[in-house]
């Protein structure tokens, strides 16, 4: 029988070893507790656990304990971190009195916001709702930091922080002054107090309540460190009850004197030092705490908690180690290491992936042994989302604590695409990606509209329609848009029906919040409703509950706020939706966890994974808090940011210590280096000092290796490479000059394009970019040429100048862009006018801008065609064949050796007279200008430098006769590539294509490409 810890004089307080199941130990001691007076007398007892999630695991510690020996009254569980003051102990009379109701934390975060616009705009500036609502965030956490540290008057919150800074930072103090001074009332006026205000009266009002008139039956405080001051004073007069006691955790009973009175506990990042504070609170000798019996403590976990202990002992404390443990095990110091790592190791990832699928097969391997348990502790949200994601292979939901962003669930994500859309209705992207949920259904069934829907995203291709649903519309109808629907009308109207179902959205004027919110949400509905009304739809399932909080938020609390604009509202919305947490429902495994070191305290499993180990997210990275600095922190009386290391060090160090327990981390995160978390370097040093080969440390299975044969397959069957051979009508009988590049170069895009009629779309709201670029300067000196021939104007600058800037708007570039678009045209003006003028000056003349031709093979009636962006003919009658390149020119070496047919082809076709209104010409020079308007303006390349014009053409002609005669016959496969004929000098060209001897001249020219 255990004996009562009631019989120990006050102040009672115990603690349990680390690695202990900790709750379990604690309903087996108050079970015991009851044994002489009956299991009835459980109702009378009072225990409180660090947080919810606790409790609901100590409820399933006493059922384990009784062993399913039916039901059972149980005492009262309450959370000591998050009171209520409408359940006991905490509701009679003057206790729930003893501070306001709290504030919502919405309604807050909108005051917040209002205080933080007001003082811009009394300094004469200017600032966004979401960079207010961004500041108002660490303001609430700066005040309720204020509140649980319980340093004094918050009024005077100015005047504390003052002396610590200079001259040019004091209006940050006027405005916290400010704040210290309008805050309290504003909460008066409202009738509420700060949710930690509220906590820490509630707490110190039982604390007071306890000491005058102690409860009727035993209390226990279990799991709590006492780094909360009011929660420390609750725990202060429990200890001193006659029937109360606190039972802290992994109090450090052994640790030598020295390294105890080395930890600092004002500015401390050692895991002991909120039980050190607690301890020198009530004036009690870390001697004089009891530890309580746990079952199954074995030498194994005793040397392990001395282990993690040693590991994490203060530095000034670390310098004889191996020594200090060496004598706590009798001179056996190699052997103690050994079973003290027995059980722990580490598995570094090289990346946050590998890292997730191996943790997550851990977890799958967990499920194979009966009854056994693991929970993954982390505080990276993204490597939780990648567990979460990877255990979905195996039909696995698991239970994270932390959950989602609301605007990560069905219900969030698709209100966030309504307010998309709202700001840009003219978007394909924002119309396509919101057509694309699946709660999308406007009054019908989503499945009947699926056809059209395609149809809408496929027409709507390319680049951005414009600013409204009437863009939509013209771009559906254009004829030049050859994806359009085949029947645009049943697209028109849909959108029609959206453009009046938006029209509340669509107003740009400032109004309330609580109308952007009524009429977001009603449009919201009437967009989900299908067979069932929207309302059932929307607010239902994961997320849909937290949404409609949500929009009660902003109909209910927002208030305070000045009217505002679509964009402000959108950027509140978005903000609020992403710090919302929406927490998986649905069947969750039981035997696995997901947890946060806050939700995981006081828990434990048979396989605890703790996971994300690297320095910034576990210890978290310190930040920047835009109100105070370090400084006006400790000035105020807040404690230095560095504390909250030290609560996370005490989390890694209860949780490292259970029997099995797996370190995991990544080498290398987002593709930079990442550094190891500052304890597993402890546990690294530690291990190295009697283990050089670093096994003690050594995961007993290869999760990398086995994560890296999951989706290997068993053996590989290379696939033959595609060799269809389409009939020979089938066959192109006639393509362009840029379609024979392809030929020679891809053969199947051809087979693809000409035979399968496949065209590749285009991405939806396109940026403008080199294609763009090419094709409005290609038509601007197109013009120039035209309009002027071969002289040249006074105001041809000027005149390249206006029509340039045009050319550039038409294209799309927005007024972010504009101006750098016009300063580069402007260099390829100047280059382009000196390169003209040369020309004319050789006596060169434009025979033709612009124009398209074609030849036909008399030998085997293939039909060449083509379009030259210039023909200049020489004083000898010849004609140079000029093509202007925005990108990179083809490299003459590329064109010998029979890759680039552009210009010898069109030098073919100009010397047959194939052009209209030019007449034909021996070809004189092949020529690319390249017209970049960067720091080297421009360039010309003549490809005809080493080979002349007319071996080229001649040459291209036989390459073009081959093609033709080979592929006419049906037999041959249309992918068969006669390349190495044509590479004899040059050698193979995919190892010059490696080496970078050949540009892609198509890149950045649209003309080419519209050929």
């Amino acid at each position: 029988m255990t004996d009562s810890v009631f019989k120990t004089p006050s102040p009672r307080i115990f603690t349990l070893p680390p690695g202990s199941d900790f709750l379990r130990a604690v309903a087996r001691q108050v079970l015991a507790e009851t044994e002489a007076t009956g299991p009835e007398s459980l109702a009378d007892i009072t225990i409180l656990t660090p947080t919810r999630r606790a409790g609901r695991a100590l409820i399933e510690a006493f059922a384990a304990e009784r062993g399913g020996k039916g039901a059972a009254i149980l005492p009262m569980i309450r959370p000591i971190g998050d009171v209520d003051a409408d359940e006991p102990p905490f509701e009679p009379g003057e206790l729930a009195d003893a501070a306001a109701p709290a504030i919502d934390p919405a309604r807050r975060h909108f005051e917040l916001t209002r205080l933080i616009l007001a003082r811009e705009e009394a300094a004469g500036r200017t600032m966004t709702l979401g960079a207010a609502m961004a500041l108002a965030e660490p303001l609430a956490v700066l005040i309720d930091d204020y509140w649980t540290e319980e340093t004094g008057d918050f009024a005077a919150l100015g005047e504390q922080i003052a002396s610590v800074l200079p001259a040019h930072l004091q209006e940050s103090v006027d405005f916290l002054s400010i704040v210290g001074a309008l805050w309290p009332k504003r909460l008066a006026e409202l009738g509420m107090s700060d949710p930690a205000q509220r906590r820490s009266a509630l707490l110190r009002a039982l604390a007071e309540r306890w000491r005058e008139t102690p409860p009727r039956g035993p209390v226990f405080i279990a799991g709590s460190t006492g780094s909360i001051p009011a929660a420390a004073d609750l725990m202060a007069a429990a200890a001193m009850l006659e029937k109360g006691c606190v039972i802290l955790p992994g109090l450090d009973t052994e640790a030598d004197d020295a390294a105890w009175d080395a930890i600092d506990v004002l500015d401390s990042q050692h895991p002991q030092w909120p039980l050190k504070a607690f301890l020198d609170r009530m004036g009690v000798r870390r001697g004089d705490v009891k530890v309580l019996p746990s079952e199954g403590e074995t030498d194994a976990m005793r040397a392990r908690q001395r282990v993690i202990a040693e590991a994490l002992r203060p530095a000034e404390e670390t310098a004889d180690w191996l020594k200090r443990i060496d004598r706590i095990a009798g001179g056996q110091g190699a052997d103690y290491l050994k079973r003290g790592f027995d059980g722990l190791s580490l598995l570094e990832a090289p990346g946050p992936d590998a890292e997730a699928l191996a943790i997550a097969l851990m977890l799958r391997e967990t499920l194979d042994t009966p009854g056994k348990t693991a929970m993954v502790v982390t505080p990276d949200r993204a490597l939780a989302r990648r567990v979460s994601a990877h255990l979905q292979r195996f039909g696995i939901k698991l239970d994270d604590s932390a959950g989602l962003p609301l605007s990560g669930t069905g219900a969030g994500g698709f209100l966030q695409l309504v307010l998309d859309l709202a700001l840009e209705p003219g978007s394909a992207l924002a119309f396509t990606a919101l057509a694309a949920s699946p709660l999308f259904a406007l009054g019908q069934a989503r499945d009947s509209r699926l056809a059209l829907l395609r149809a809408i995203d496929i027409g709507l291709r390319g680049p951005r329609p414009g600013l409204d649903f009437a863009a939509l519309k013209r771009r559906l109808t254009d004829p030049g848009n050859h994806a359009r629907p085949h029947d645009p009308e049943p697209a028109l109207a849909l959108i029609d029906q959206l453009d009046s179902l938006f029209t509340p959205l669509l107003h740009r004027e400032a109004r309330p919040a609580a109308d952007w919110a009524r009429a977001h949400a009603q449009i919201a509905e009437a967009l989900t409703a299908s067979d069932r009304p929207g309302t059932e739809r929307l607010w239902a399932g994961e997320g849909g509950e937290a949404a409609a909080d949500l929009i009660r938020s902003f109909l209910d609390e927002a208030e305070t706020l000045p009217d505002l604009t679509l964009v402000d509202y959108a950027a509140a919305w978005r903000d609020m939706a992403g710090a919302r947490r929406v927490r998986p429902q649905g069947d969750l495994h039981p035997r696995l966890k997901l947890l946060g070191p806050l939700e995981a305290r006081g828990l434990s499993a048979d396989l605890v994974i703790l996971a994300g180990l690297n320095e910034g997210v576990w210890p978290a990275g310190l930040g920047a808090d835009p109100w105070m600095s370090r400084g006006m922190r400790l000035e105020a009386g807040l404690g230095a940011p560095e504390r909250r290391i030290g609560l996370s060090a005490h989390d890694f160090a209860q949780a490292a210590a259970a029997p099995e327990a797996i370190l995991t981390r990544s080498t290398r995160v987002d593709g930079a280096p990442a550094v190891a978390s500052r304890w597993v370097w402890r546990l690294e040093m530690l291990a190295r000092g009697t283990d050089a080969d670093g096994r003690l440390l050594k995961p007993g299975r290869d999760w990398l290796a086995l994560a890296g044969v999951l989706d290997r397959p068993e053996s590989v069957s290379p696939a033959p490479p595609p060799a269809p051979t389409p009939p020979a009508e089938a066959r192109p009988t006639r393509l362009s000059v840029t379609a024979i590049r392809k030929w020679i170069r891809d053969p199947y895009a051809i087979y693809a394009g000409q035979i399968l009629r496949l065209k590749k779309l285009d991405a939806a709201d396109l940026e403008p970019e080199h294609r763009e670029r090419g094709s409005a300067w290609h038509g601007v000196f197109e013009a120039f040429v035209r309009e002027f021939g071969d002289r040249m104007p006074e105001n041809a600058e000027s005149w390249l100048a206006e029509h340039g800037a045009a050319a550039i708007e038409v294209a799309g570039f927005d007024d972010s862009r504009r101006v750098q678009e016009e300063i580069r045209f402007a260099r390829a003006a100047r280059y382009f006018l000196d390169w003209h003028r040369a020309r004319l000056a050789l006596g060169l003349k434009p025979a033709g801008i612009e124009v398209t031709g074609s030849w036909s093979d008399p030998e085997t009636g293939f039909t060449l065609h083509g379009r030259a962006d210039r023909i200049d003919r020489t004083p000898d009658g010849c004609l140079d064949l000029i093509d202007y390149k925005t990108g990179v020119p083809p490299k003459p070496k590329a064109t010998k050796a029979g890759f680039e047919p552009q210009l010898p082809l069109t030098a073919l076709i100009g010397s047959e007279g194939g052009f209209e209104d030019v007449d034909a010409g021996e070809p004189g020079g092949l020529i690319y200008v390249r017209i970049s308007g960067g720091a080297e303006p421009g360039e010309e390349v003549r490809v005809d430098k080493e080979d002349p014009s007319l071996e080229l053409r001649d040459q291209y002609l036989g390459i073009l006769r081959k093609l033709i005669a080979e592929y006419a016959d049906a037999a041959t496969p249309y992918l068969s590539q006669p390349r190495a004929q044509y590479t004899d000098d040059y050698g193979d060209f995919d190892q010059l294509a490696r080496r970078g001897e050949w540009a892609d001249s198509a890149a950045g020219d649209g003309k080419e490409e519209a050929s």
